[in-house]
């Protein structure tokens, strides 16, 4: 696609997570699978998707490089923009099961973007169950995982058939993303984080101006953010796990389905919030895998991405920090693990270190790009695991005149053997499992521990209010 005007340049986060490509391990490809209860409306679907291109610019744009590779990389709007290549349409063989979508979905997610075109995909499935199914594809450049929940705002409705738009996201918004037991909304708990950050920088900077009066204090200063820069960027000799070690580009997703309220009130008796009790299951469940596999082991390090978007953030960009640290597991029961992982958290979320990654961003970019792809597989190929919380819909919603019954995002392992993401949908936490199949060859063992590891945190909340665990089968929409 021919390229038109200056163009906008990328960040220094969204040009990191275009260069690293280099190394495919460590591709940023982003997947979410949206289950409907009917096909939508063709025409509908292509008349919402294109007024959403026309309001989000970066839809039409595409990345242009610098002359002879200095700089960094810019949008630019392309001029020849096609719509039927972005959104397209097919069909399974019959019939389709939701173990089969999500192996479509997979195998889509592995394929690489047309670099002279716009960073996304989406694919109408037909007949998968009793409705159909939406495959959403995105390159991490073009916008975090918040930013997408709001790019699908732009296609949905409220109503099958609408008078107007769904409402905006700060009035749909869930549990925030990762709060702290409380019940403000999600974009109260971004905005109080992009408020730590100015706080933060402004703290930064007053001490630089004390620097003369007080240079003891200022040192002591500069010297606590360069030792949370470090532990940033610090780079990883091998993963914690013995047995997931290899690292590959074959990717396997599977899903499941817990409820929202007793995962929340789980985290609320552990004296943490839900996102601790997401962390809290994830971690059990790969004890589980670790145990069965005759692997105890004394401690998992994972990646967990803090957003800090703010509602004035435009709908594309990526406004998120990945912090990496260990978890000790010498307390195996959920109660004593929450509040281990709350406090893990909460250091690293009123920490400096959110205040400093778009300074180390800017210094990774001034590397050539084959250093910065070395820079990153060492702090990345070796985390055992990622989780990703996005808050989701609380009120029913339709795409073209098709309700959204549950979405499940997967988020890129990026160097991990895995990410599990979690995606609130009407009272249901909608857990999204990406695997790399070098590290996790038995899926199907792995997806049955981090189910029981769900089991084990929910006891906290006591019995379910209906007969069953709470956990729905994999791929199920019960």
């Amino acid at each position: 696609m021919a390229p038109t005007g200056a163009g906008t340049r990328m960040s220094a986060t969204e040009s990191l997570l275009w260069r690293i490509e280099r190394d495919p391990v460590l591709r940023s490809t982003v997947t979410a699978v949206s289950i409907l209860d009917r096909a939508p409306d063709w025409a509908r679907l292509r008349r919402r998707m294109l007024q959403a291109s026309v309001r989000i610019p970066r839809l039409r744009q595409v990345v242009v490089e610098p002359p002879f590779g200095l700089g960094s990389p810019s949008w630019q709007r392309a001029d020849d923009f096609d719509l039927d290549y972005h959104l397209r349409r097919v069909q399974l063989p019959r019939p389709t099961s939701i173990g089969a979508l999500l192996d479509f979905a997979a195998h889509e997610a592995m394929g690489e973007f047309d670099r002279a075109r716009p960073l996304w995909e989406f694919t109408v499935v037909d007949h998968v169950g009793e409705g159909a199914a939406l495959i959403q594809k995105f390159h991490h450049a073009v916008t975090d995982g918040v930013g997408g929940m709001r790019l699908a705002l732009e296609m949905l409705d409220t109503e099958s058939r609408p008078s107007r738009k769904v409402a905006p996201i700060s009035s749909l918004v869930d549990e925030p993303s990762d709060g702290t037991g409380g019940r403000p909304s999600a974009v109260e708990q971004v905005a109080e984080a992009g408020r730590r950050v100015v706080s933060t920088s402004l703290g930064l900077a007053a001490t630089a101006l004390k620097a003369s009066r007080t240079p003891l204090e200022s040192a002591l200063s500069a010297a606590d953010s360069a030792r949370w820069g470090a532990r940033l960027v610090a780079p990883v000799a091998e993963p914690c796990s013995p047995i997931m070690l290899s690292r590959g580009i074959m990717l396997s997703f599977a899903a499941f389905d817990v409820d929202f309220a007793r995962l929340r009130e789980s985290g609320r008796r552990g004296h943490g919030s839900l996102n601790d009790a997401f962390i809290t299951a994830v971690v059990a469940g790969l004890r589980r895998y670790h145990e069965a596999h005759g692997a105890p082991l004394p401690s998992l390090r994972m990646t967990l991405p803090i957003s800090i978007r703010s509602e004035q953030d435009p709908v594309g960009g990526n406004r998120f920090t990945p912090v990496r640290f260990e978890i000790p597991l010498g307390q195996p029961r959920p109660a004593d693990m929450v509040p281990v992982i709350s406090g893990l958290v909460r250091e690293w979320r009123t920490g400096p270190a959110l205040s400093l990654t778009d300074t180390l961003a800017i210094a990774l970019n001034g590397l050539p790009t084959q250093a910065v792809t070395a820079v990153f597989g060492s702090m990345l190929k070796n985390v055992d695991f990622i989780a990703t919380n996005v808050p989701g819909l609380p009120v029913r919603a339709y795409l073209a005149g098709a309700e959204l019954l549950r979405q499940y995002a997967f988020a890129p392992p990026s160097g991990a053997s895995v990410n599990v993401a979690l995606l609130s949908h009407v009272g249901h936490c909608c857990i999204g499992v990406n695997i790399d199949r070098a590290a996790i060859p038995d899926t199907e063992v792995f997806v049955a521990c981090l189910e029981e590891g769900f089991e084990e945190v929910m006891t906290l909340a006591g019995a379910p209010k209906r007969a069953g665990s709470g956990v729905a089968e994999a791929g199920s929409l019960s």
